[in-house]
């Protein structure tokens, strides 16, 4: 059976705390808006960041290389080190990490096992249940549709890219059995911010999925599976958006919107508040004319659920939509030429200045933000604003 401590993140970091006191440091715990580290420990002159990871699965780089990019900042130069701890231990990449660091990193890794740190004087573990508990505050998207092949991963993936270029971390859940999402990101992705310490999008296994393993991402992104009763049903209970992406293809846009109103049908059955956005993707214009009869047939597919759905959004392409672009075509070409080594890269380099799927998806997300009406990303943003421009945006990479 799992140790008591690893049920949830407070008996674990009561756990590390009684490891840290017992090794002779005084532990002082943070505000809980603190999205850098957890604990602060201090023994003679010696002031350390803690940063406590509960997981159900192995650290990953990403996660490692947010606490490290800290660790450099002005706000973390106060800090003689950095120790990061977890549950379980640390991945392949995250271990060649390390490695490359050296012994006279700032940052150092520790392993909580049940009577001891590994990397830390051992001692003897005792069990103290506390019954606090702490409420959700994150905002949770289904990218979901009942019918594969048509961009759906790439739309979670690139979505999590949006809102880390924005200033959110994410957690990815891969709930698709083809676990897709792990093959096209691998571990996640680190986003530097020359401002600041940078965002993380940290990718899990559904299989492994506990909230309190993203205790730092504000946004969780659910790849479904396209069989709806595959999908754990607590999850699409969350869901405050789900993107059912589709294409507007001439000869499918009735059988997909078959499918479509099925998916709906099923999600509200679960899920009667969140607000359905319909997106068009791989988006090729045919010209103005060919555009507005496709539209036309577009829009009356799903004429009846939007009367009757006052949360369904049928999106207009001309306003928003992801468009087929060579960048986004050779990323994928990258993901099969590699199978074995997943990309840690999205498809937001800048072309000529430009970069069609990065313009495309802060599109969405600012369109998600202003349709839904909710204020809900920047409402729920704690205590810090989201000044950033999309000039300043471009200057960033993912």
């Amino acid at each position: 059976m799992e140790p008591v401590y690893r049920q949830d993140y407070t008996h674990f970091e009561q756990h590390v705390e009684k490891f840290l006191h017992r090794a002779g440091w005084t532990v002082t715990n943070t505000h809980s808006n603190q999205p850098n580290y957890d604990l602060v420990i201090k023994k003679d002159k010696l002031v350390c960041a803690v940063q406590i990871k509960w997981l159900r699965n192995n650290v990953a780089a990403p996660q490692l290389l947010k606490f490290a990019n800290f660790l450099d900042s002005n706000e973390g130069k106060k800090f003689n080190f950095g120790l990061f701890i977890t549950t379980k231990g640390f991945g392949g990449p995250a271990l060649a990490l390390i490695r490359s660091w050296g012994k006279d990193a700032k940052i150092r890794c520790a392993i909580a096992l049940e009577n001891k740190l590994v990397g830390i004087d051992g001692v003897e573990y005792e069990d103290r249940v506390s019954d606090h508990k702490t409420e959700s505050n994150k905002v949770y998207f289904g990218i979901f549709t009942c019918k594969g092949g048509v961009g759906k991963t790439t739309v979670a993936g690139h979505l999590a890219g949006a809102f880390a270029l924005q200033g959110f971390n994410v957690a990815l859940v891969d709930l698709d059995p083809e676990q897709n999402l792990q093959r096209l990101v691998g571990d996640g992705v680190f986003v530097p911010n020359p401002k600041g310490v940078g965002t993380s999008i940290e990718v899990f296994d559904g299989r492994d999925w506990h909230e309190e393993a993203a205790r730092d991402s504000k946004i969780v992104i659910c790849d479904c599976s396209p069989a709806l009763e595959r999908n754990p049903r607590q999850l699409i209970e969350k869901f405050h958006y789900c993107i059912i992406p589709t294409t507007l293809n001439p000869l499918g846009i009735n059988k997909h919107g078959k499918v479509i109103k099925d998916t709906v049908k099923g999600i509200r059955e679960i899920n009667e508040q969140a607000h359905l956005f319909v997106l068009v993707n791989n988006f090729k214009d045919p010209g103005a004319r060919r555009l507005q009869l496709l539209k036309n047939t577009y829009f009356e597919t799903y004429q009846e659920v939007r009367q009757t759905d006052d949360k369904f959004h049928c999106i207009d392409p001309e306003e928003v939509c992801i468009r087929a672009s060579d960048l986004l075509y050779y990323w994928g070409i990258h993901i099969l030429e590699n199978p074995e080594n997943p990309s840690s890269q999205l498809a937001f380099d800048l072309i000529g200045g430009r970069c069609f799927p990065r313009d495309d998806f802060i599109n969405l997300a600012d369109y998600i933000e202003r349709k839904a009406g909710l204020g809900i990303l920047r409402g729920q943003q704690e205590s810090e604003e989201i000044s950033t421009t999309y000039a300043d945006l471009s200057r960033g990479t993912v």
